[in-house]
């Protein structure tokens, strides 16, 4: 950092006096040698990032008008919004928020800093940024703008955030999904009141420069447990597909974002729905009746994921026409009612038939020979569920269906 200060400062000695100097061309190689010079420091000091293995965490120590009043803490999501996460820790690695303001405070919505023109520049340009500075490409997610929620200032481009960002005094739900937030604050919300509770101008700037220091002060490795399920209930039976069928589950202390699996695989292989939200309720359509589907979550809290949650299962709505009863007009083999209570009927048998009863998860748990052209099938006892059955003669297959026991 001495070096770089040093060549900051003897670039603006030389500038002064090649002002004196009518050789344009030395002038320009000159500088464009100082500059790539410093250009190479900066960068490899701006990759010299401090080492965390979670969220980390940085001490923002505040002063009005150069007397302290305080500092808050706040972590940062790198499971979230890398880019920005890495963006910030390598600015603060090399002191760049030190002594730039909060220049923007807006009461019951947000505090706004981190622009390199308000360490000594005039006020008036404090928020328009240098255009030189690299930018970060938008991140947006499904984290919401509450309270202490750090996120990333930009202007109309979505892609044109630098170094600025703000803090959410209140919830603000306009801003989801179109700013990019990386971080919240874990403790000194009391600070960040005071600060939006500065005396301000017409434009929101505080009277009173409100200068920050940040520095990294560790890494939150926390890994979050994943969310208890409650609605559906386990095995829930029969739920109508004509309308939508809402997952719910209990909040997690410190849950950014859950990510909701629905699939008709036990395994997760065949996925119906993959969603990531901050909700605690999901709302899902499912177009197939007498269908099992299986759902789980898995918590973020910014640094780290949960384990998946212990999968649910449901079944939707059976499809009954034509199985409430035999049909006369049907000489194949029926099975009615379907579902029941665990008692089947099966008709239009021939002696001699092979009734084989599965699990879903293939497991054979009833067979029977006929002896006459009816059967009265009882699974009762196996618990309510889906299962598949076989009808088959001479191993030569000739009906074979679902059965669910409700």
């Amino acid at each position: 950092m001495d070096l770089r200060r040093f060549l900051i400062f003897y670039i603006y000695l030389v500038e002064t006096f090649l002002l004196h100097v009518k050789l344009l061309g030395m002038k320009n190689i000159f500088k464009t040698t100082v500059l790539l010079i410093l250009l190479n420091i900066t960068t490899a000091e701006a990759q010299n990032t401090y080492t965390y293995t979670g969220k980390p965490i940085f001490k923002v120590s505040v002063t009005r008008a150069n007397s302290p009043i305080g500092s808050f803490t706040m972590e940062l999501f790198p499971n979230i919004a890398p880019r920005h996460t890495r963006n910030f820790d390598s600015l603060a690695s090399v002191g760049f928020y030190d002594s730039t303001a909060f220049h923007r405070v807006v009461p019951g919505f947000v505090i706004q800093g981190g622009d390199p023109n308000s360490k000594n520049g005039p006020p008036s340009t404090w928020g328009q940024g240098n255009p030189n500075q690299p930018t970060v490409k938008a991140e947006f997610s499904a984290a919401r703008h509450l309270r202490g929620i750090v996120s990333a200032a930009r202007s109309s481009n979505i892609n044109s955030a630098t170094s600025q960002f703000f803090v959410c005094v209140a919830a603000a739900s306009n801003l989801n999904g179109q700013y990019s937030a990386y971080g919240r604050v874990t403790n000194g919300m009391s600070v960040v009141d005071n600060i939006v509770a500065s005396p301000r101008d017409a434009s929101d700037r505080p009277l009173q420069k409100v200068a920050m220091y940040v520095s990294y002060i560790g890494s939150n490795d926390t890994v979050p447990l994943p969310p208890t399920l409650i609605t559906p209930p386990n095995d829930s039976m029969e739920l109508d597909v004509s309308a939508p069928i809402f997952l719910k589950w209990n909040p997690v202390s410190d849950g950014i974002i859950y990510e909701l699996e629905v699939s008709t695989s036990p395994n997760f292989i065949d996925t119906v729905a993959f969603v990531k939200t901050a909700s605690l309720v999901y709302s899902i359509l499912i177009p197939e009746p007498s269908t099992i589907y299986y759902w789980r979550l898995r918590t973020n809290n910014g640094g780290h994921f949960s384990a998946y949650s212990p999968a649910r299962r449901f079944f939707t709505q059976w499809d009954y026409t034509g199985i409430t009863q035999t049909n006369l007009n049907n000489t194949g083999v029926q099975v009615f009612p379907n579902p029941s209570n665990g008692k089947f009927k099966l008709c239009n048998l021939k002696r001699g038939d092979l009734i084989e009863v599965f699990s879903i998860e293939g497991k054979l748990i009833s067979s029977s020979t006929t002896k006459d052209n009816e059967f009265y099938l009882d699974i009762e006892s196996s618990g309510k569920g889906l299962y598949s059955y076989r009808v088959s003669n001479n191993n030569v297959i000739k009906k074979q269906g679902k059965l669910f026991v409700k």
